[in-house]
């Protein structure tokens, strides 16, 4: 019985949320979908929630973003339990790195930026939040995502240094991390 609950435990925090979990409206506006079916070179801006932005160019198969540092894209929902969980873990490997590194959260749900600043506020984000339709092509382009969190490490060249789904042990993000900055 006692390794039946453990187990459970175990698969909770392993396990990420699927979009069965809870339906978002996570369709992009009309103009964004015609910008893929264009052709596979587009560009645009994620919006961050303190009025900054990052640029995404992609080009072929080649993704470029106009940060100077190691990032890890963290696409998450506010209604995810793994991904509220992680907030913590997160906020230590933003500051422990925060000279070399960028964490930019990227929401996949329709919130206002105050609706944002509020949950930043109460879970101590200290991390970037980016909010707008934006962030659903920027999940196209990477190749989609089938459950949260899901996240994605690029060196400061925007070189894809691992990406991972579920809720992932902070000791094997900073091996990455670490990867990324050297």
């Amino acid at each position: 019985m006692k390794k039946v609950f453990l187990f459970s435990i175990f698969i909770y925090f392993f396990i990420a949320c699927s979009d069965n979990d809870k339906k978002e409206q996570n369709s992009t506006d009309a103009n964004t979908q015609s910008a893929l079916s264009q052709g596979e070179n587009t560009q645009f801006d994620i919006h961050l929630i303190d009025g900054n932005s990052v640029f995404v160019k992609k080009s072929g198969e080649k993704i470029t973003f106009d940060i100077n540092k190691a990032t890890l894209f963290v696409f998450f929902t506010t209604w995810c339990t793994p991904c509220i969980a992680e907030i913590p873990h997160l906020n230590k490997l933003q500051e422990k790195y925060k000279d070399d590194f960028n964490i930019v959260g990227i929401l996949l749900e329709d919130k206002s930026n105050e609706e944002i600043k509020s949950f930043k506020d109460k879970n101590k984000i200290i991390y970037e939040i980016a909010n707008g339709e934006n962030n659903y092509l920027l999940a196209k382009i990477l190749g989609g995502i089938d459950g949260i969190p899901t996240m994605f490490l690029y060196d400061k060249n925007s070189q894809l240094i691992n990406q991972y789904l579920g809720l992932i042990p902070e000791e094997m993000l900073e091996i990455d991390i670490q990867k990324a900055i050297f």
